[in-house]
């Protein structure tokens, strides 16, 4: 079992869920934990937790890295946990070992919970994985200090925002760097956008669409500029060599054809 004794610690949390629908980054959700095995789950509020696939029509694995924000009971009986702040995996974790075959919530070892940080984040080997903690603290910061520079904006849209969160431009598992200059300050919604290449931004900061890859709409909620909102001072924008990385990603996907 995923969570059993053997040194477990108690402080970490993990929930197996038939996910039906996209996560966003920084969003939170409520997941099914009727036959959850996590002990003394009351005692547990801001525990990190993982949060796993295992419906058989999408991405199987880990999928994200959240906060346990305690257990509701909805009008049917059915028993939610609450999971805050989830910070999406760059690409899906295949299972250590093997899930079960229902939603459920379940203790975590610290063993196996490094091991999932540090393949989410491109290590191969546990020693060199950074800590899950050090992990959720750098993303906080990143996303606190973004928020600062960016005066509460969002990169894509210009607009101000209570919800934007750091989105890594090339993921770490790609060769990325665990660095602020490596992140935008991105709105839920174009962030996921952006991780799955649906638009990228060009050489001059401009922004390009896939818009076959969106919604119709989301043109209209792009920077009227056109271009990626920055601040004025030159020193805190993004890394060109990673900006330049996802562009190639992007135009690989969108197909050479298109390409400006």
């Amino acid at each position: 079992m995923m969570g059993d004794a053997g040194g477990a610690s108690l402080s970490k949390l993990i929930v197996f869920t038939s996910l039906d629908r996209p996560l966003f980054d920084g969003g939170r959700e409520m997941f099914a934990c009727e036959s959850g095995t996590a002990t003394d789950l009351p005692g547990r509020l801001g525990a990190q937790v993982i949060v796993a696939s295992i419906a058989p029509a999408s991405a199987q694995g880990y999928l994200a890295l959240g906060t346990f924000g305690g257990v509701q009971t909805d009008a049917a009986g059915q028993t939610l946990a609450l999971v805050a702040d989830l910070r999406l995996f760059p690409e899906p974790v295949m299972f250590i070992e093997e899930p079960p075959g229902q939603d459920t919530i379940q203790d975590l070892s610290e063993h196996l919970f490094d091991q999932i940080i540090g393949l989410a984040l491109g290590h191969t080997e546990i020693d060199d994985a950074p800590a899950g903690d050090d992990f959720v603290v750098a993303i906080h910061q990143f996303t606190n200090q973004l928020a600062r520079q960016q005066q509460n904006r969002c990169s894509f849209s210009d607009v101000t925002t209570a919800d934007g969160v750091a989105c890594a431009i090339r993921p770490l598992q790609k060769g990325g760097t665990l660095h602020i200059s490596n992140f935008l300050f991105l709105d839920p919604e174009p962030g996921v956008l952006f991780q799955r290449f649906a638009w990228t931004v060009g050489p001059q900061f401009e922004i390009i669409v896939d818009m076959h890859a969106t919604r119709p709409d989301i043109a209209d909620t792009v920077n009227r500029t056109g271009m990626l909102a920055l601040r004025d001072a030159v020193a805190a924008w993004p890394d060109r060599e990673a900006l330049a990385w996802h562009r190639e990603q992007f135009f690989a996907r969108f197909g050479a054809r298109h390409r400006p």
